[in-house]
């Protein structure tokens, strides 16, 4: 059974409507414009209608050849979809990639990156998973994923890791709060005001603590919450100071009319790493993941 419109008579009669005459499709395309008029009339004959005008000028499409044209234009594209599925497949560049990841990271360029690699290979999906940097370490140790985003501090040795990307630790408060006019803020500063608490499970809960109780103090705490989204809101009904990653608090402060405000302390500028359980045992989805965002790692990594 033959065909109505296979794939080179779309490429020509695409090429025919782009370039605006049979001519300058034929110099395009490389090929004789007997040719190409040939094609397009015995595709004329096929169906039974006029798809093109022609005229001194060129060519005009007719309401038969606009839906010819979407048709063909929906042919090349999915032609070029398979192709590239099938280079990826002659590659084994195929898979699953899972990565647990905090939700610092889930803020940061990565979503973007993996907007751009995924694009590029169409063979490979990922899964992303938001976990605390505690069950990101277990989840890698235990295979549940096989690329684990956290902060440095948090990964014991042993376990493959790479630097990634850096982040700026900020508070935020409300515009009328005593530390609002502050070029910055120490954490000493912060202990004298309420605070809104985190799980300690996160990392940065836990980081709070810790460096609470290395100044000899506590948090003072009246409202904890999970999420920097939470956290800002918490603070824009003034409920304490909110202390998130810069890339939260750049969502979420402008439109909430909050101050933002670095915190100074040397702790607070966290560096973040990539670990894997074993490089040399990744898939090649997973590798070749790996390596991409190793190699496209942020300017401030």
């Amino acid at each position: 059974m033959a065909y109505l419109l296979d794939i080179i008579t779309a490429r020509l009669f695409v090429s025919v409507f782009e370039e605006g005459s049979i001519a300058a499709a034929a110099r395009r395309e490389s090929i004789a414009a007997s040719a190409i008029s040939k094609r397009i009339s015995e595709l004329e004959q096929r169906l039974g209608q006029v798809l093109l005008r022609r005229h001194a000028g060129g060519v005009e499409l007719t309401v038969a050849g606009a839906a010819v044209l979407r048709r063909a234009r929906n042919m090349l594209n999915e032609a070029g979809q398979l192709e590239a599925e099938l280079r990826l497949l002659g590659t084994g560049v195929t898979g699953l990639v899972r990565i647990a990841a905090g939700e610092t990271m889930l803020m940061s360029p990565l979503p973007d990156m993996l907007g751009s690699f995924l694009r590029s290979n169409p063979g490979i999906r990922v899964e992303l998973d938001e976990r605390h940097h505690a069950d990101v370490l277990r989840a890698v140790q235990d295979r549940a994923a096989d690329i684990g985003a956290l902060p440095g501090e948090a990964i014991p040795q042993g376990l493959w890791a790479r630097p990634w990307s850096r982040d700026q630790i900020l508070a935020v408060v409300r515009p009328d709060h005593a530390l609002a006019g502050y070029p910055g803020v120490t954490m000493d500063e912060m202990l004298d005001h309420e605070i809104i608490g985190q799980d300690r499970r996160g990392a940065l809960g836990a980081l709070l603590a810790r460096q609470a109780a290395a100044l000899g103090r506590s948090l003072r705490t009246r409202v904890s919450a999970d999420g920097y989204d939470v956290v800002c809101r918490l603070a824009q009904q003034g409920l304490g100071i909110g202390i998130v990653a810069e890339s939260s608090a750049s969502l979420f402060a402008p439109a909430m009319g909050l101050v933002t405000l670095p915190v100074l302390d040397s702790w607070a500028r966290r560096q973040h790493r990539l670990c894997v359980l074993d490089p040399a045992k990744l898939s090649p989805a997973a590798k070749l993941l790996l390596d991409t965002l190793l190699q496209e790692a942020p300017a401030s990594a």
